[in-house]
């Protein structure tokens, strides 16, 4: 779990850090959602990294499209890794609100696709560009609201492949 801790805090920095642009396939990307992935999870509470689980298609499949743009799955799957996702709560967000327990765990939430884009991290990272799948999920807004979370700094995304240098 530390190393997957690592992982977040590694692509939130990204993400944050960096100006996105619109990402090349988007339209093919979209339509491949639609037709073959479900657009929904289960939100799941993973020592304190709240997150809807997604199936693992969003990443092995979709990288596909982008792979000879030199993209690769991020490092999601493994021992204790949860594979693709939304992230919704950081692990100190709830210890520095005092969230003891996320009483949705369990429930299906939906969201729609809307754009994808391409981000470059700050050089000193190992990874040259991100590519994420953009997505509209009204109801994470309202779990972080409902345990007294600021409004999330970023778009709710699904990573879906990284570059790197």
């Amino acid at each position: 779990m530390r190393r997957f801790r690592f992982l977040i805090i590694f692509f939130l920095a990204s993400y944050k850090a960096c100006i996105a642009e619109e990402a090349s396939l988007c339209p093919i990307i979209l339509n491949y959602i639609q037709m073959h992935l479900p657009e929904s999870g289960i939100l799941r509470n993973s020592d304190g990294f709240v997150y809807v689980d997604l199936d693992d298609a969003y990443i092995h499949q979709l990288v596909t499209f982008i792979e000879q743009e030199g993209f690769q799955e991020p490092p999601y799957f493994g021992k204790d890794l949860v594979g693709a996702h939304i992230t919704v709560i950081y692990p100190n967000e709830i210890e520095k609100y005092g969230i003891e327990t996320i009483q949705e765990t369990g429930r299906t939430i939906h969201f729609v696709p809307n754009t994808c884009q391409a981000v470059r991290p700050p050089t000193w990272q190992a990874i040259d560009e991100v590519y994420f799948v953009v997505v509209d999920a009204p109801e994470l807004d309202a779990i972080r609201e409902k345990y007294g979370l600021p409004k999330r700094e970023y778009a709710f995304h699904i990573t879906i492949g990284i570059k790197p240098y």
